[in-house]
């Protein structure tokens, strides 16, 4: 295997569609990341997934935050500053009123706690692991002609940072085996993006030009899926391999 970089974020987002956290390190297993999307948020009134890509009313959901305190259930944080747990029976209230419609919290059928939430399921495919590059990053911004890309908006577990590679070159390693940390992984698929790219989230704005540079440049892809048959270790500064 050869070294092409380390690596230089970790994020994790406790709740689907919602701001998540950049952590340090963190365990991760064939499922995911320790306490990543284990749960979701639901139209109340008809149990639909909530999908920011396609319906506006869910556009405001990147502008809340999930955090997962160790051994806790995840707190959402809102824009005015309040925070409520999962465990909290006023949680559904809130959203409801921030949303302006019937919204609640569910249930992935992993999760371990999920007593009491009802259960929703994934919309895509889902893979553990979501890698993306700083080289893919500063190519798109070469390409809208931006001066830098904020990687939140591709909501990536991981963030390479390379050496000496430019362009979309975790597209190359598609079919590969990787290693960050103790973790050894696949690389699996493109990830093919959608709305969520361009929706506004915390000192982001939204802009519609970031998904038709990438449909235009990269046939709709940017970062890659990954899979994982056993248990490991991440760690910021780890350093990334990928097989020849």
């Amino acid at each position: 295997m050869r070294s092409v970089g380390r690596v230089l974020e970790i994020w994790r987002y406790p709740i689907s569609s919602v701001g998540g956290e950049r952590i340090a390190r963190s365990r991760v297993h064939p499922h995911g990341l320790n306490d990543d999307r284990k749960y979701g948020l639901i139209d109340a009134s008809t149990g639909q997934p909530a999908a920011p890509e396609k319906d506006v009313r869910w556009r405001k959901a990147l502008h809340l935050t999930a955090v997962s305190p160790e051994g806790e259930l995840p707190i959402v944080a809102f824009p005015d500053g309040r925070r409520c747990s999962l465990g909290d029976a006023s949680l559904n209230g809130m959203l409801t009123e921030y949303f302006g419609f019937a919204a609640a919290i569910a249930a992935y059928e992993h999760t371990r706690w999920r007593l009491g939430f009802p259960l929703t399921r994934y919309r895509h495919p889902h893979f553990p692991l979501h890698l993306l590059t700083t080289s893919a990053l500063e190519q798109l911004a070469k390409l809208t002609r931006k001066p830098a890309i904020d990687s939140r908006r591709f909501r990536p577990t991981v963030l390479v940072e390379v050496d000496r590679i430019a362009g979309f070159v975790e597209s190359d390693w598609i079919g590969r085996r990787l290693r960050l940390g103790s973790l050894d992984l696949r690389a699996e698929e493109e990830t093919k993006r959608c709305g969520v790219t361009f929706v506004s989230q915390p000192g982001i704005t939204e802009d519609p030009e970031i998904l038709r540079t990438i449909l235009r440049n990269n046939k709709r892809h940017l970062g890659i899926y990954c899979s994982s048959e056993a248990s490991g270790t991440i760690e910021q500064g780890d350093e990334v391999f990928v097989s020849v």
